[in-house]
Order: structure tokens, then sequence, then C-alpha cells
């Protein structure tokens, strides 16, 4: 699968969400592969109503219902129409133990959740906490125009194997075929993508070549 970060660049805010979810649609539609898109917390609401595609938040917290302003609670994001989220992202680090716990409030209320690591060491750590998936993407690669599949495909392997049973997600820099190509002969299951197709040109035919590499 192929995961749309829409971080919060101004292609992929408001409005511009909407019509970038509608392009990853057409383009999931036309190459039958599975795609999710991941919109601001702002936007998720707009983005369901006019997509189809599954929808993960940015980020979750492991809060109940109650007095914690500026949190995220999993039951707003699922009413929004998240399916899942996001956690631990390189632009918004969290500690083990908080990972943990929101793992935990995922599972409780039937909501995915892939956690990010930056090495094989923590994709090992991370999956002994049992999330639906785990994402390697070394911080250094995170949009660059060097992807994580050609700088370190070693790493993948690697991280593979420390993931265990938890699907492993790639990303980093990825942004053509021949990067998801590399990752899933290494065994990675998806790949995690940002600005190659936020910032494209023409963002369906972007998320279709990444999808030939699927």
């Amino acid at each position: 699968m192929i995961l749309i970060n829409f971080k919060t660049y101004e292609q992929s805010t408001g409005n511009n969400a909407v019509a970038l979810a509608k392009q990853c649609e057409e383009a999931a539609v036309e190459a039958g592969k599975k795609a999710i898109v991941v919109p601001q917390t702002v936007d998720i609401f707009r983005v369901k109503q006019a997509c189809t595609l599954p929808i993960y938040a940015q980020h979750a917290d492991e809060i109940d219902f109650g007095s914690h302003t500026g949190h995220m609670l999993i039951q707003g994001l699922k009413q929004a129409g998240a399916e899942g989220t996001i956690i631990n992202h390189s632009e918004n680090r969290i500690s083990m133990e908080k990972i943990g716990m929101i793992i935990e409030k995922c599972k409780e209320r039937d909501f995915k959740v892939l956690v990010c690591a930056q090495d094989p060491e923590e994709v090992g750590e991370i999956s002994k906490l049992a999330p639906d998936y785990v994402a390697y993407e070394p911080p250094e690669l995170i949009g660059g125009d060097i992807s994580v599949s050609s700088a370190k495909p070693e790493l993948i392997t690697e991280s593979v194997e420390k993931a265990g049973d938890i699907p492993l997600i790639v990303g980093a820099g990825v942004k053509n075929t021949e990067d998801v190509e590399i990752g899933k002969k290494l065994g990675a299951e998806g790949i995690l993508v940002a600005s190659g197709v936020v910032k494209a040109e023409n963002p369906k035919e972007a998320v279709l070549q990444l999808m030939k590499g699927m």
C-alpha cells in the first residue's frame, strides 16, 4: 500500500487537501492499488466528505474524554472520518512510553496505528509493542532527492528482520517506481511518501508511477 502524508504543505491544506485526495483516489482506482491519505487533522472531515480512500491522522494521543486542550482524541478523529493514525514521525517525535500508551488506546478503539522509526534498532523496539505497522524513515533523507531505497537498502533488509511479524513500511525520499520496486524486493509491504506526491506538478501521475512499483 501507499500512504500519502499531506504534512502542512500549502498544496495540501484546506481546499487543496480535497483536490489532492481526489487525485490520489483517481490514481488508486485506475491502478487497482491500495492508498491511504494522511491530511492535517483540521482537514480530515472535509476530505472524508469528498473521497472514499481510507484516511489516517497525522497524530493521536493516548487521552480519554476530558480536559485535554490541544490534544488529539482518538474518538474525535474516528468521528471526523479517520480510520487510523501515524505517530512518532521524525517531525513529531514522542517517547517510547507514550508510543506504547497510544498503541494500547488505538487497539481498544479499533483504530489502526503506524509508528515511525528512525533506524532498525528502533524498528525492533517499536515492533515489540505490536502496532499495526512500523515505518522505517531515516530522518536525514526525508524531503530530499535521495531515497532510502537507493541510499540505505541494507538497512531496509535489517529493518524487515527487526520488525518480525509487523508489516514494515518504508519512506524518506521515495519518489519513483524504482524506489518502490527496491523496497518491495527487500521485504517492505508499503511506502510512506509526502513531497514526492504533494509537491508534484501532477500528483495523480506521481501516485500512478509509484504504484507501478507495487
